[in-house]
């Protein structure tokens, strides 16, 4: 069973996620001072997502956005991702996480969502995910 049941409730996740991270840490300044956006392609459940300093879109506003990165994978891959269980190298070489875009890009969005990745456990807690 997917950790993520409700698109809805991925998407309300993740909302508050990015509209934290980018009021409330470095994230949102350093992703404007580099020119990074990201679009997240997501399966189950189906979804789509453009962050940029500005906050996350979703749905047809995220897929008409043009990206400097884009990533995609599945809905339980983000989970463990956010909850730092998930080794990263390892899902980019093989391919659970693929990633178009400038790899300098790419690598430099790590360190930027240690935060978010501090924030997360809060966010299974609040919106009733699993945790392990």
């Amino acid at each position: 069973m997917a950790i993520f049941e409700d698109k809805n409730k991925a998407e309300e996740l993740f909302k508050d996620l990015w509209v934290k991270m980018i009021k409330e840490t470095e994230f949102g300044t350093k992703i404007k001072e580099e020119e990074i956006s990201i679009l997240y392609v997501i399966k189950n459940p189906d979804l789509v997502m453009y962050v940029d300093e500005n906050g996350p879109l979703f749905g047809e506003e995220a897929e008409a956005k043009i990206p400097v990165v884009t990533m995609k994978m599945d809905g339980d891959t983000v989970h463990k991702f956010w909850l730092k269980t998930l080794d990263l190298p390892k899902a980019l070489a093989t391919r659970k996480i693929k990633s178009k875009g400038p790899v300098a890009k790419v690598l430099s969005l790590i360190p930027l969502l240690k935060p978010g990745q501090a924030m997360y456990p809060d966010y299974c807690k609040k919106y009733d995910l699993p945790m392990e």
